[in-house]
């Protein structure tokens, strides 16, 4: 049964793949927490300013503690868990972990991001991201990002907050007309982490 933890809140919006990141862990954890629903949009709610200063998309309360960045949520709960398995401790396999999450948010976002607008949320559509040469870009971004992956199914070789991370942000790669194939790390990942059953409870949450 999941562990019901009423001194935490998610705030959060189903459509945020940042908040996928952590409902996914947080269902890996067999955690419950209470949620908050947040409106997407430019306009975010003067309340939800109240809580978070920059007013994105998640944003965890635990008692006193107010956690801002999904990356570093994600850090925080597998280390309050004690899953060492999750989030290593050993400082070689801790830095690999961060690596992949670093890159993921640094190099992978922008360029995953400028193609979702075209193709996914905007409406510029497919002729005007082959165009602008957007999905070139993100092709070039994904074979680099391809190389720090490992090739058994997990980013590391076995499953960690990465995986979370990753999966969450780029499970709308296959949405988008580029041949994963050319990716076989990515593909791989997509395929194993997204079947997980804590992933699909997870991306199926609505308030």
């Amino acid at each position: 049964m999941p562990e019901t933890d009423d001194g935490s809140v998610l705030y959060d919006n189903p459509g945020s793949s940042n908040g996928l990141k952590v409902r996914f862990l947080l269902a890996e954890l067999g955690r419950e927490v209470r949620r908050v629903v947040v409106p997407l949009g430019p306009d975010r709610p003067a309340w939800y300013r109240d809580v978070h200063p920059f007013a994105t998309v998640p944003c965890l309360v635990d008692g006193d503690l107010v956690l801002v960045e999904s990356n570093t949520i994600l850090r925080y709960l597998a280390d309050r868990a004690g899953r060492a398995d999750l989030y290593p401790r050993d400082p070689a396999e801790r830095a690999r972990v961060d690596q992949l999450l670093d890159a993921l948010s640094l190099q992978v976002r922008p360029a995953l991001w400028e193609a979702e607008l075209l193709t996914i949320y905007g409406d510029g559509g497919l002729d005007a991201a082959r165009s602008t040469g957007v999905l070139d870009d993100l092709a070039d971004v994904l074979g680099a990002w391809d190389r720090l992956l490992a090739t058994a199914g997990y980013a590391t070789g076995r499953f960690s907050i990465a995986d979370c991370a990753i999966a969450a942000r780029l499970t709308n790669l296959t949405r988008m007309p580029i041949d994963l194939a050319r990716f076989p790390a990515t593909w791989r990942l997509l395929e194993t982490v997204c079947a997980r059953p804590a992933f699909l409870a997870a991306a199926v949450w609505r308030p």
